[in-house]
């Protein structure tokens, strides 16, 4: 689902919010000190993660860890797509110590590759 655009009314009030409130208090303040109205304060407490991500809030989103852990290993094999085949150009951007190291993992999977493939029952 595509995120939603963001409102001006709730971005131009979100970037004249001071966020530092004290420790679980949900009442804000204009960043001249102003209190909000009331209409205001239920502006701000609805707007959206995106809206309050794109005004530099930061948001604590439980389920972003889960979602980047899943987005990290579809990458790594989406990477390792290229890099089985094209291994060789990854070199020149090693350190000696990551070439040894490449090597000596290059020469275990080697000696064990016949292990890696499917057998046939």
């Amino acid at each position: 689902m595509p995120a939603a655009t963001p409102r001006p009314h709730v971005m131009a009030l979100l970037f004249d919010t001071n966020f530092k409130t004290p420790s679980g208090s949900l009442v804000y303040r204009h960043l001249d000190g102003r209190l909000f109205t009331e209409e205001e304060q239920a502006i701000v407490r609805n707007a959206t993660i995106e809206e309050l991500q794109a005004a530099g809030v930061h948001v604590h989103d439980p389920e972003a860890g889960a979602d980047a852990k899943a987005a990290s290993y579809a990458m790594a094999d989406l990477l390792l797509k290229y890099v089985r085949k094209h291994h060789e150009v990854l070199i020149p951007f090693m350190t000696h110590e990551d070439v040894l190291e490449y090597g000596r993992l290059a020469t275990t999977i080697a000696r064990g590759a016949d292990m890696l493939l499917p057998h046939q029952d």
